[in-house]
């Protein structure tokens, strides 16, 4: 495995993404959000799926929670640059899927949409064989994890998220979305919390 190989196929499924229909989404969209950052990235951050400027940009977390999340990342040392940041799903889910320009039309995608893409998903994190996964928000954090506990519960510990592929376990810490701290900020403490507890992990490992 070299950066060059991993590169190249991280490219190839980003193209099969780019023709996926398999579910309704794929013909909905402008773009597909596939995954930016580094392909070697210890971290790898999961949120829920593209919203107004994502589709437009083609480009994970470039809105208003994106900034936010640029600014949680700095908090640690990180930039977007050095970690690898994707999506559950990689079209947006629209409740009005004729017009795409309408502001406020995002929804969270249907448990078969999460199925539909849930292969490219794991196909990027066995590629990219992250030492730690963060899952922002209670979609990524239920579909990773196969749970239905909410993001309460899930929040604040270390899980264990299984590549498959022969790799060994992944830690996962489950936090807030980005997003839902722009709706409350009381929870921007917790998300701090989370993210030394993450600092803390890759310092241990280091």
């Amino acid at each position: 495995r070299t950066a060059a190989s991993v590169d190249a196929e991280l490219k190839s499924l980003c193209a099969q993404v780019e023709a996926c229909r398999k579910c309704p989404l794929g013909s909905q969209r402008l773009h597909p959000a596939f995954g930016v950052g580094s392909s070697s990235a210890d971290v790898l951050f999961i949120g829920e799926g593209p919203g107004f400027e994502e589709d437009r940009q083609g480009e994970p977390f470039v809105g208003k929670a994106g900034q936010l999340l640029d600014k949680i990342l700095a908090s640690i040392g990180l930039k977007r640059q050095t970690v690898y940041i994707a999506n559950v799903v990689k079209c947006r889910p629209m409740i009005d899927p004729t017009d795409p320009e309408k502001r406020g039309n995002d929804r969270p995608p249907s448990p078969d949409e999460l199925e539909a893409c849930r292969t490219y998903l794991e196909a990027q994190i066995r590629l990219v064989r992250p030492r730690f996964i963060v899952a922002l928000g209670g979609v990524a954090a239920k579909t990773l994890l196969r749970t239905e506990d909410g993001i309460m519960r899930l929040r604040g510990r270390w899980h264990e998220f299984d590549p498959g592929g022969g790799l060994a376990p992944i830690p996962l810490l489950p936090t807030f979305h980005p997003a839902a701290l722009l709706r409350n900020e009381d929870w921007k403490r917790d998300v701090w919390t989370d993210m030394k507890n993450l600092k803390k992990a890759m310092e241990n490992e280091s």
